[in-house]
């Protein structure tokens, strides 16, 4: 790395830092409104919902990090080419594809903070985050969905109210279907836990259906030959953009082992492996505006066109990964498909310029 690689990557970074300062001021400010009506449940009090707060912003900016990193760029490269700083390194000789290696060491090294983001800072903040505020809440940390967690594995349709630490399970209700789709069995439970073998149930109520009679009984413990993991639990009842990507491999290979659709959470694997890959591209996207249009702008308004373009791919981006899998495109693709047009689109327009 030489001397001009340096500049421009730490004159990168530093812009960059500092629109994170400022995103992270709105962000804290938009989780804090967002869990204010929470407050004084139980002991969540001030303190700890800032905490939570704190925890949660990881992937917050985890979200966000690609336009974060668009505006850092066009901040710092117009600042450089208003300063004439890049029209002398251009006279030097330097090419645009040579400014363009200096630039993504810039975005190799924001690609490797998203990774670290997506990977380790953001789901452990949001598990840790999730269970103080239930423990503060409720006394006990739980995980649950709306209208509850619905799971199916070997022959057994599942509903589960709430999971909770250590493979325990607050409401279940449990079909049997046999072969030919027909109701074999009942069953509901207030308690129950896994082991990575069986299920576990306390005074279950069961309802054995027979052809022409059913037939009630109420044991003080039965077991369910299911085999799944407390850690599967875990992964069930949170969101698939909250997972890391080994989490969601983990949790893809449950479903396609029990014939469930997994393509949401493929979706949020591909895009989990993509996004790395998208901040760098989009660091490299804002060099060809240092020697256009945002060459005499001032900040403000490279500010401005830099969050006019982060928000058209963000929607261009979610709409592509939300319409993919109802038109049937596969979940690589449509995480991708974004990303490697804006790629080619910018090298055409930097070979156009050079």
């Amino acid at each position: 790395m030489n001397l001009i690689d340096r500049y421009i990557a730490r004159a990168v970074l530093a812009a960059t830092g500092v629109v994170v300062v400022v995103i992270v001021a709105l962000l804290m400010l938009m989780l804090f409104i967002s869990e204010v009506d929470n407050l004084g449940q139980g002991s969540f009090g001030l303190i700890k919902v800032l905490v939570w707060c704190v925890l949660m912003l990881p992937t917050r900016i985890y979200l966000v990090l690609p336009v974060v990193a668009l505006l850092g760029a066009l901040l710092a490269l117009g600042a450089l080419a208003a300063g004439s700083e890049l029209v002398v390194i251009r006279s030097a000789g330097v090419s645009m594809k040579r400014l363009a290696v200096s630039v993504g060491i810039a975005g190799c090294a924001l690609a490797l903070i998203t990774v670290v983001l997506g990977e380790l800072a953001a789901p452990k903040g949001v598990q840790t985050a999730t269970q103080l505020r239930d423990k503060a809440r409720h006394g006990e940390a739980r995980r649950s969905v709306d209208n509850g967690l619905w799971l199916r594995a070997s022959g057994y349709v599942l509903r589960i109210d709430s999971v909770l630490p250590g493979g325990r399970i607050d409401g279940l209700d449990a079909y049997e279907i046999t072969d030919d789709g027909r109701l074999k069995l009942a069953l509901t439970a207030d308690n129950a836990h896994v082991d990575g073998e069986k299920i576990v149930i306390s005074q279950p109520r069961i309802t054995a259906l027979h052809a022409d009679s059913s037939q009630t009984r109420k044991p003080d413990q039965t077991l369910l030959p299911i085999a799944i993991k407390p850690e599967t639990l875990e992964l069930a009842v949170t969101q698939p953009d909250e997972l890391s990507s080994y989490g969601l491999w983990q949790y893809i290979n449950y479903l396609e082992a029990n014939d469930i659709d997994a393509d949401d959470y493929k979706l949020a694997l591909w895009r989990n492996i993509v996004t790395p890959f998208t901040v760098w591209v989009l660091v490299i996207f804002a060099l060809p505006f240092a020697f256009g249009s945002l060459r005499s702008a001032s900040a403000g308004q490279r500010l401005f066109m830099g969050g006019l373009i982060g928000l058209l791919f963000f929607l261009i981006n979610e709409i592509v990964a939300s319409t993919g899998p109802v038109y049937g495109v596969p979940p690589w693709l449509a995480a991708s498909l974004p990303t490697v047009l804006l790629a080619g689109g910018t090298g055409y327009w930097m070979h156009r310029l050079n």
